[in-house]
């Protein structure tokens, strides 16, 4: 049985006089993969930057179980967030500089290999302006999982990218996802993706932020599921929870 990351109890969110999300209870477990999907507008990204502590709740409150920090978050953000002026080696290594003040030669072997995993080995000394959207964004999702954070946060990370770029980026964090004991969660609004990335689904309301489905992914980690029967039959089910949440509201937005 997995042990819980972090808690969220009765957290209310919101902008002003807006409230986005009410209330919300929720139990993130420790090394699982999760995705947040939903109708536009209906909160996914204020879920995940209030579990990354980007945000702070106006009432309730966010509890890791074990002694994390928010300094054990990484962020993972559709635009990149590269520095152009860096290099793909020393944008990869950004984040452990910050951390540790300098690099151990453990640290640098990890690069090196990591690079290898991603593609990136031949291009680690070009800038980003000489790089692909896919190559970009496989360096600032390198950078993340090199802190070895607890929780990793991505925000529609490939929603930019063209159908065989994604599925290839996808394809490469299942294979990250295998290699240490972090938590993802991955907002997204594409269903498909969804599936594939996630070991349990989290679908939100459209008003109000609450998750009214988890969906299991008893198949979660084979590369060839896009390919069978089970994937499209989960979702289809989410699908048609998301068209019931849509009607349920009045058919808004």
């Amino acid at each position: 049985m997995r042990k819980h990351l972090l808690t969220l109890n009765e957290v209310t969110v919101g902008y002003g006089e807006q409230t986005i999300i009410d209330n919300l209870t929720l139990t993130l477990e420790k090394g699982k993969s999760y995705t947040l999907i939903g109708h536009s507008g209906c909160g996914k990204t204020t879920l995940l930057f209030t579990l990354g502590g980007l945000i702070q709740p106006k009432t309730g409150n966010l509890n890791f179980e074990s002694e994390s920090t928010p300094s054990h978050v990484a962020t993972v953000l559709q635009e990149y967030g590269l520095f152009p002026w860096k290099t793909v080696r020393e944008n990869l290594s950004l984040g452990l500089i910050i951390k540790y003040k300098k690099l151990s030669s453990e640290m640098t072997d990890s690069i090196a290999k990591l690079a290898i995993k991603l593609g990136l080995d031949t291009h680690l000394d070009k800038y980003p302006h000489q790089l692909s959207g896919g190559q970009k964004q496989r360096v600032a999702i390198g950078r993340a999982w090199l802190l070895s954070p607890e929780l990793l946060l991505m925000d529609e990370p490939f929603s930019a990218l063209d159908t065989i770029t994604r599925e290839a980026l996808q394809n490469s964090v299942i294979g990250l996802s295998s290699k240490q004991e972090t938590t993802w969660v991955t907002v997204t609004h594409n269903i498909e993706e969804a599936v594939f990335l996630g070991r349990e689904i989290l679908l939100m309301s459209q008003t109000g932020g609450a998750i009214t489905h988890r969906f299991d992914n008893p198949s979660f980690g084979d590369l060839e599921l896009r390919e069978k029967p089970e994937f499209y039959a989960l979702c289809l089910q989410i699908r048609q929870a998301m068209k019931e949440i849509h009607l349920a509201d009045g058919g808004a937005r």
